[in-house]
């Protein structure tokens, strides 16, 4: 694993407990010391998601660092595609990524979604 010098704490309460850290420069991420891999373009569509852990995130906010302003079906599907992927890449980890349909998605931790259930 190549050295990795500043890591940022990602601090938000829905996270529930989880140690997440990153590094931008390395398109590193570690959840509680775990390295989750993903591709730089993934990294790009998670990192809006966890540094807004339970708050909606819009699908042009996702897609902003990629300059496309509108949606097309074949971006939507190449979308929905990295979104299932970081999903299980996540889900060991009990964080889960929910679509909010024609909105954008979210990123929750599934004690969050079980505790919003009842």
């Amino acid at each position: 694993m190549p050295e990795v010098t500043s890591l940022q704490q990602v601090e938000r309460s829905q996270l529930q407990g989880h140690h997440v850290q990153y590094s931008d420069a390395q398109h590193l991420l570690l959840i509680d010391g775990a390295v989750v891999p993903c591709t730089p373009g993934e990294y790009d569509l998670l990192m809006p998601l966890l540094k807004r852990a339970g708050e909606p995130v819009s699908f042009p906010r996702l897609l902003g660092k990629h300059g496309r302003q509108t949606l097309t079906r074949g971006i939507r599907r190449g979308l929905t595609q990295q979104m299932s992927r970081l999903r299980a890449r996540l889900w060991p980890f009990g964080l889960d990524i929910l679509c909010l349909n024609s909105y954008g998605y979210l990123l929750l931790s599934r004690s969050n979604e079980q505790d919003e259930e009842i």
